[in-house]
């Protein structure tokens, strides 16, 4: 074999030098070198000659990363749905992204081929330092995951979600009474009685207090969650070797704040699962989930208590933070549309004219649900969904999908397009009612499909949190007006339609008024200040409970000494069926 020399190349050397000493020649070697990486990043990693998605074009090393929205993100990648097609492709770095903008595709990838579009991004490390590697919306797509998603659904599915409706009862109840009492603090109440009623239902715990130390540590627990995930908020994110720099030295606050999250989030998922621990070893535990599990361990089970804790804390984290959003939203829409808030008391009014209404009534109350279907689709609590990540690589209608992707559905976008929702922006609940007006139309697209994620990630609280805005909605259009606040000359004030960024998404800070429609509707919540839950006397076996199930009674309107008296039959003969 010919030995080479250095002495060889000298000739090529000299060649790149009187090369580059033209700085007409250098220019264009670098323009063309970064065209050239560009293209190679965006096509070679194609697949049998398939191309990627478009998308917008992207800067040398840092890709996409100026392109990707800040603030109301659901609207700049709706406007690349229309600009460049249902798959868009973007690169952040070495992050490659697809963001999915209509519901044909979302549904044939993330629910048809779930098996391959269920996984999660790698936990990035802000979320990982700040204590939420294990929750139950970020986990990759594995054993442990897995398992606290089955533990979820057991206590959540469509079968059994009724046995929370006494909980649900008594503290939306609760929440309504506060309503007359101090109406202008009405945002903290709905907050603080979603977060009792996901703290009973899970832990078992009583909200006696209007400013319970438990709902503050889970709020403070969902903030830091928002906070650590929120993408390009953390240079660590990018540049991970940044977790190791100590916390004295400058400019490490982001540091600060991920121990802090931390130690609160420790509080959260260990703090409440002792207390259920605690009252189980005295005797005075109420039922919840956790202590259910705990009770299938004592009889044998091998459940892991980490795996009951941390799924606990996402039931209270993930519940709270959507169902006050889509409560929100509604309150926020029905100061600007006093027809829709008067055709639906009419129903209510119809259908349960001296009473409050029950779960029961659900199926008679269309347009209550079509009022609860259009707020969720008017802005979906979590409007680009949770990212999946592609395990392997794809191809769809003649373009390929790499493998490691991050998918993106805007769900917002997908609630807003025009070939399904005529007059998309605006809001109308009338047009998911049939003709007649007496029922939903199961023609028309129901946006929950949307609104709850895909596939294998679907939020599995999506029956709680279906009945709760419901009930609540219910309860609250058949006592109360909810009107607009008013300036200084009287005036009503139209609030701007207007939404915080984030993973989920809450109005931002807006007034209204919440106003009881009459004394008479007023003293409806009198007569449920001490309630008995129907379902739960279903359950006895008691003849004079059957006696009395028979007979149909409203149970809000019964008096008094009557609702007293079978108070104490039924302590006497069960101990779990609410009382209050």
């Amino acid at each position: 074999m010919q030995n080479i020399t250095a002495s060889q190349f000298d000739p090529v050397v000299d060649s790149v030098q009187r090369l580059f000493s033209n700085r007409t020649y250098l220019d264009l070697f670098v323009v063309g070198f970064t065209i050239a990486i560009t293209a190679l990043i965006r096509y070679a990693s194609a697949s049998n000659g398939l191309k990627l998605p478009p998308g917008p074009a992207p800067s040398f090393i840092v890709g996409n990363m100026n392109d990707i929205p800040v603030y109301e993100e659901w609207h700049t990648l709706n406007q690349w749905a229309k600009r460049f097609g249902e798959i868009v492709y973007l690169r952040v770095f070495g992050t490659k992204m697809l963001v999915i903008g209509s519901y044909r595709v979302a549904n044939e990838l993330l629910d048809k081929r779930g098996a391959i579009y269920s996984d999660r991004p790698i936990t990035p490390p802000m979320m990982e330092m700040a204590g939420f590697a294990n929750s139950l919306t970020v986990m990759g797509n594995n054993a442990d995951y897995r398992l606290r998603r089955r533990l979820f659904e057991q206590h959540f599915r469509y079968s059994v979600i009724d046995r929370h409706q006494p909980t649900q009862i008594r503290e939306t109840h609760k929440l309504l009474r506060k309503y007359i009492e101090a109406p202008e603090n009405w945002l903290l109440d709905t907050k603080y009685t979603i977060g009792a009623i996901i703290l009973d239902i899970v832990y078992g715990y009583r909200v006696t207090s209007d400013r319970d130390e438990w709902v503050e540590i889970g709020e403070r627990a969902g903030t830091n969650f928002q906070r650590s995930v929120k993408p390009g908020a953390w240079a660590v994110d990018v540049l991970p070797f940044l977790r190791y720099v100590p916390t004295w030295f400058p400019f490490t606050g982001w540091k600060t704040f991920a121990l802090d999250s931390t130690e609160r989030r420790k509080i959260q998922v260990d703090g409440a699962f002792e207390l259920v621990k605690k009252a189980m070893k005295e005797g005075t535990a109420h039922p919840s989930m956790v202590s259910r599990y705990l009770e299938e361990n004592e009889n044998g089970g091998d459940i892991p208590e980490v795996a009951i804790m941390d799924m606990a804390s996402d039931a209270y984290g993930g519940g709270v933070e959507t169902t006050l959003s889509s409560i929100y939203g509604f309150l926020l829409q029905m100061t600007k549309h006093r027809s829709i808030q008067q055709k639906a008391q009419a129903e209510l009014d119809r259908v349960c004219p001296d009473r409050l209404p029950t779960f029961d009534d659900r199926k008679n109350l269309p347009y209550i649900e079509a009022i609860a279907i259009e707020v969720g689709r008017w802005h979906p609590g979590v409007p680009q969904g949770i990212a999946h990540r592609l395990e392997k690589d794809d191809e769809f209608e003649g373009q390929f999908l790499p493998k490691g992707s991050l998918v993106i559905p805007n769900i917002w976008g997908m609630c807003h397009d025009e070939g399904t929702y005529k007059s998309a922006d605006v809001f109308d609940p009338d047009r998911f009612m049939n003709a007649a007006g007496d029922a939903i139309n199961t023609s028309i697209h129901d946006p929950r499909q949307m609104v709850f994620g895909f596939g294998r990630r679907q939020c599995p609280g999506r029956a709680f949190a279906e009945s709760q805005l419901f009930f609540t909605m219910a309860l609250i259009l058949k006592v109360f007006n909810v009107l607009p606040p008013l300036d200084a000359e009287g005036k009503e004030i139209m609030q701007p339609d207007a939404y915080r960024s984030g993973i989920v998404s809450v109005p931002k800070p807006f007034s209204c008024r919440i106003v009881p429609r009459s004394n008479a509707m007023a003293e409806l919540l009198q007569y449920s200040n001490t309630f008995i839950s129907l379902p739960r006397l279903h359950e006895l076996e008691s003849e004079w409970v059957q006696d009395l199930t028979a007979k149909k009674v409203s149970l809000s309107r019964i008096p008094r000494k009557e609702i007293n008296f079978i108070r104490i039959c039924v302590q006497k003969h069960t101990d779990t069926t609410q009382a209050c």
